[in-house]
């Protein structure tokens, strides 16, 4: 049995943990939140939606997590970029270099762990990865790469990053 999304509807920080208040956490701690939530005794498995930008700041934690055999499910959502910041302000500076993610997790292994992964480019490929993930594979680290186009997000993200791209533009004003 796997925990249920929270609120699908939501976006949250690049790397903030999946519960907690959306833009509430810096870039790179979904990792070692995942591994923290991972250790602690349940009777639930623990999810984990994270970006391919904060997934290149922590990809090491990935390691430990397998070295400990832990068995969250891991959804990189691949959209070669920071997404959030691409609302705020585009540039080439928010554009990834696109690493070969499943490589990167079966590297880290080395024949050693419990590991499962999966790349995934449309509905019916996912569908078919949770249903591994969740059944011949729930004890195992699963890793699904999903590829996503990079200006896929909500309403919500594209208003909040125009509102905040607004305000980064007004001068400076002394208190």
């Amino acid at each position: 049995m796997f925990t249920p999304f929270h609120n699908m509807n939501s976006f949250w920080n690049i790397g903030a943990p999946t519960g907690t208040p959306p833009l509430s956490h810096p870039l790179g701690v979904e990792q070692p939140n995942l591994q923290a939530a991972t250790t602690e005794p349940q009777q639930t498995r623990v999810i984990s939606l994270i970006g391919d930008g904060s997934f290149q700041m922590t990809c090491q934690d990935v390691s430990t997590m397998l070295r400990y055999g832990l068995n969250p499910i891991i959804f990189l959502i691949n959209n070669f970029s920071y997404t959030i910041e691409v609302q705020i302000h585009d540039g080439p500076y928010n554009a990834l270099m696109n690493w070969d993610y499943e490589g990167m997790v079966k590297c880290l292994n080395n024949g050693q762990g419990r590991l499962w992964t999966a790349k995934v480019k449309t509905e019916e490929q996912l569908e078919d990865a949770i249903a591994k993930a969740t059944n011949e594979h729930k004890n195992d680290l699963c890793f699904i790469e999903v590829i996503v186009d990079r200006d896929d997000c909500s309403k919500e993200l594209l208003e909040w990053g125009t509102r905040v791209g607004a305000a980064n533009g007004r001068p400076h004003s002394p208190h």
